[in-house]
């Protein structure tokens, strides 16, 4: 577990360094046109779905589209999940859209432990946003 947090850190910190020392790259990379949300699971074991694009004018929003732009979000695994994924717990399915055409899915749930602040940061976000205006 320690060499993959170490290995994530120097691939971020290596494109972190790329971007930083062309500028060019940093203009041409995709925006986020969208994220969803997809929240399943709870105590009443409801689905219930979020989302932001770029019609969203509210601060979360915005700040969610900026996040999952960030190479810290885009280089994260598909999936953060526990051993045991039992009883009671929300799981969240997040897709980003990106203006180039890609998309990026990545799955968790609640209490994982080890879960990157990027996701935690986006799915915040964007539910904060969606509270506010909704999809």
């Amino acid at each position: 577990m320690k060499q993959l947090f170490r290995t994530l850190a120097v691939t971020t910190a290596a494109v972190t360094a790329l971007i930083a020392a062309d500028p060019a790259a940093a203009a041409t990379a995709p925006r986020t046109e969208s994220v969803s949300i997809t929240r399943s699971g709870g105590f009443a074991g409801r689905t219930e779905w979020f989302a932001v694009d770029s019609t969203n004018r509210d601060e979360p929003a915005t700040d969610a589209l900026s996040v999952a732009a960030e190479p810290r979000f885009r280089a994260l695994r598909p999936a953060y999940l526990p051993a045991n994924p039992c009883c009671d717990r929300y799981r969240y399915e997040v897709v980003a859209s990106y203006s180039d055409g890609t998309v990026k899915t990545v799955v968790t749930m609640d209490g994982v432990p080890g879960t990157p602040d990027a996701l935690v940061e986006v799915i915040d976000l964007v539910m904060t946003s969606a509270a506010l205006a909704p999809a």
